[in-house]
């Protein structure tokens, strides 16, 4: 059995992952067994209790116990630090969004899992929408994509961070990693940002009251709109995780959040968030 520790319990996301994993009965030899809630006590708890978890007084507890990871803080400032002490660890991981909020930390990370074979895979689950898979289908020369989210720079999470990532990693899937050019603007909580990449551009824009994600495609001054959602009944992080650990295979180059990271740091720089 491959014990699975969840470090951070404040997510809601860790909910999500153990009603796909602990227990072992969706994913047979998979089971995720313990939980350091250092970031909040109290979600802790409720998980310990829910799902019978045992509870670890530190990260480098849970990292001598357990097999392979997941790192569920809120704040992506806070995932640096445990990635890297459980890479050194030699452990694999899921490293839930945003995978951090600095690009040369991000750098780090890829290039130390790399050199030493270790795998990591993370991120925003938005990028695995089959519904993207459509949309990526209908960009050509000449188009404009324009993805329109919810994110609030005044989050407590990390400000834009928190939500922004989401919307720069589907930029990143449908458009791809060599963006040559970005400008951005605040107005208020709202967010625009311009994506050039040389023959075709994203415009990505958020706003705190946003519901669900919005993608038009213009082509040659016509567009169409897609409304974008989780598709029902499938955990995709969990999967990622599990099928990176059976497969001994990553889902996607680890370059992509690397492409993400900067992207989201060029953005928020623009508009001087």
């Amino acid at each position: 059995m491959t014990k699975i520790g969840l470090i951070g319990a404040e997510n809601s996301h860790t909910h999500g992952f153990c009603e796909s994993i602990a227990g072992g009965q969706k994913y047979p030899g998979f089971d995720i067994t313990h939980v350091y809630g250092g970031d909040s006590p109290k979600a802790c708890s409720v998980l310990v209790e829910k799902f019978g978890l045992t509870e670890c007084a530190s990260e480098e507890e849970i990292i001598n116990i357990c097999d392979a990871f997941i790192i569920t803080y809120r704040k992506g400032s806070m995932h640096y630090d445990a990635v890297m002490k459980v890479l050194k660890a030699g452990k694999p991981m899921f490293n839930d969004k945003p995978f951090t909020t600095e690009l040369a930390k991000a750098v780090e990370i890829v290039e130390y899992a790399k050199k030493n074979n270790i795998l990591i895979c993370g991120g925003s689950t938005i990028k695995n929408y089959s519904g993207l898979g459509k949309v990526k289908q209908k960009i050509k020369p000449g188009s404009t994509v324009v993805i329109s989210f919810s994110a609030d720079p005044e989050s407590p999470y990390d400000g834009f961070w928190f939500y922004g990532i989401h919307s720069v990693e589907a930029c990143i899937k449908l458009l791809g990693e060599d963006f040559k050019s970005v400008s951005a603007f605040r107005t208020g909580n709202n967010i625009v940002a311009a994506v050039g990449y040389g023959d075709k551009n994203c415009v990505i824009t958020t706003s705190p009251d946003s519901d669900g994600m919005n993608i038009s495609i213009i082509n040659a001054g016509l567009a169409e709109s897609f409304l974008v959602n989780a598709d029902p009944g499938v955990n995709t992080a969990a999967d990622d995780l599990i099928n990176m650990l059976t497969n001994n295979a990553l889902p996607l180059d680890n370059s992509f959040y690397v492409a993400a990271i900067k992207l989201m740091v060029e953005i928020m720089a623009s508009a001087g968030i």
